[in-house]
C-alpha cells in the first residue's frame, strides 16, 4: 500500500487538529502517516515517523506487541483491538488502540493507531481512589469505636455501681450477681467485636481440600442446638448435595454458623428454619430459609455492609464475616427477603470434581434425627 493512494496533505491537517496521536499504518504496521501530536508525545516530528515500522516508531510501548501482527487483524478482520496503557517518560499514560480505516470509498483498509494521553484521568483516578481510602479507614475507625465504647460504657457504669454497693456494707446479694453478669455480658460482646474483626480484616490462610458441605451445615447447627431448643424451633434439613466443594471446613463452618445464627436471633420462640443444599447449574447450593419477621427492601443490600446490623446489640461483623469466607471460596451470597414473610440466605459454592454416583435418595429429616448425608 501507498501513501499516494489519498490526499495526505488534507489528511494530514485534519489529524493534526486533533488532541490524540494519530498514525495511519499498513498492514504491516509500518506508517504511512503521522499527525503531530503523536510526534509530540514521543518528541519527535510526525513526519519522522512516516516508513518506521510501529516497534521502532514508539519506543516503550507494548514491547510485547506483535506489532505487524496487530497491523494485519486490524486491516484484513477489520477489527479495533485495545492495546492496553503504558507509561511514557515524564509521567505521561497513554491508552493505544489499534483499529481499521478506510480513506477512500472502494479501496482497501488502512489501520488507525490512537495514542490518547489519560495522564489526567489517571491521576484523578488515583486521587479519588485515596480519598477513599481515606474515607473508609476514618468510616471504620468510627464504627469500631462505636461498637466498643457502647459495653465499655455499660461495663464502666456497672463497675461504679458495683463499688456504691460495696461501699454500702451490706448490698444485695442477688444485686450484685446482677451487676457481674451484665459486666461479663459486655466483656463477651467485646471480645466477639474484636474476633470477628480481625477475622474478617486479617483472615487466616485457607486449608482448601475437598469435602461434604453437608457435614459442616450439620457441624454448625450442633453449634446452635442449645439456642435452637431454648426457642423451641422448628428445624428441617434436606441435604441433597452430593458432590465435594473445595473448602476450608473450620473457616465455611464459621460463615455457615453465622448465616444461621443470625436466623435462630431473627426467629420469634417457635418459629422454623429449613436448610437446603443441592447441585444446580455446576455450584453446590446451600439455603437457609426462616419465617421469621424478614427484612425491608432498604435494608437488604446493606446486610453484607461491615458492622450494619439491624438487631439491638448486633455487632455488623456477622455477615461481613460469612460473605468474605464465601468469597475466599470462590462462591457468593445472596439474600432475598420481605417485611413479615421470612429471609433466605443463599451461598453459591464452586465444585471441586465431578459428580459421585448418588447412592441413595435425599431425605428430610428434623435436627438430631440422624447423621446420613
Amino acid at each position: 500500500m501507498s501513501a499516494r493512494r489519498f490526499d495526505a496533505g488534507h489528511l494530514r491537517s485534519l489529524l493534526d487538529a486533533l488532541d490524540v496521536g494519530v498514525a495511519v499504518v499498513d498492514s504491516e504496521g509500518c506508517v504511512l502517516l503521522a499527525n503531530r501530536r503523536l510526534g509530540e508525545l514521543f518528541q519527535r516530528e510526525g513526519t519522522g515517523l512516516v516508513g518506521e515500522p510501529l516497534g521502532t516508531a514508539l519506543p516503550g510501548v507494548g514491547g510485547e506487541i506483535d506489532w505487524a501482527r496487530a497491523a494485519q487483524h486490524a486491516v484484513e478482520r477489520e477489527r479495533t483491538t485495545r492495546l492496553g496503557r503504558h507509561p511514557l517518560p515524564g509521567g505521561i499514560q497513554v491508552d493505544v488502540a489499534l483499529g481499521p480505516v478506510q480513506l477512500l470509498p472502494g479501496e482497501g483498509a488502512f489501520g488507525l493507531l490512537t495514542v490518547e494521553d489519560v495522564s489526567e484521568a489517571v491521576r484523578l483516578e488515583d486521587h479519588l481512589l485515596r480519598q477513599a481510602r481515606t474515607q473508609a479507614i476514618a468510616n471504620l475507625g468510627d464504627s469500631v469505636a462505636h461498637e466498643i465504647r457502647n459495653p465499655l460504657n455499660s461495663i464502666h457504669m456497672n463497675v461504679q455501681l458495683l463499688r456504691e454497693g460495696l461501699a454500702s456494707g451490706r448490698p444485695p446479694r442477688g444485686e450484685l450477681d446482677r451487676i457481674a453478669a451484665i459486666v461479663q455480658r459486655e466483656i463477651k460482646r467485646l471480645d466477639r467485636v474484636v474476633r470477628d474483626f480481625v477475622q474478617y480484616s486479617r483472615p487466616p490462610a485457607l486449608h482448601l481440600a475437598p469435602g461434604s458441605v453437608n457435614r459442616v451445615v450439620r457441624a454448625a447447627l450442633d453449634l446452635l442446638d442449645a439456642q435452637i431448643r431454648e426457642r423451641r424451633l422448628a428445624v428441617e434439613i434436606d441435604l441433597q448435595s452430593a458432590r465435594p466443594v473445595r473448602m476450608d471446613p473450620d473457616r465455611l463452618q464459621r460463615a455457615i454458623y453465622n448465616v444461621l445464627l443470625n436466623a435462630v436471633q431473627a426467629l420469634p420462640a417457635g418459629g422454623s428454619l429449613v436448610c437446603r443444599s443441592r447441585d444446580e447449574n455446576e455450584r453446590c447450593l446451600l439455603e437457609f430459609t426462616d419465617n421469621g419477621p424478614g427484612l425491608d427492601l432498604v435494608k437488604t443490600p446493606h446486610l453484607f455492609d461491615l458492622f450494619y446490623t439491624t438487631k439491638p446489640g448486633g455487632t455488623g461483623l456477622g455477615l461481613p464475616l460469612a460473605n468474605r469466607i464465601v468469597e475466599e471460596h470462590g462462591g457468593r451470597m445472596a439474600v432475598a427477603s420481605r417485611p413479615g414473610q421470612g429471609a433466605t440466605f443463599a451461598m453459591f459454592l464452586p465444585y471441586d470434581g465431578p459428580p459421585p454416583p448418588r447412592e441413595a435418595g435425599p431425605t428430610a429429616v428434623p435436627v438430631g434425627a440422624g447423621e446420613g448425608e
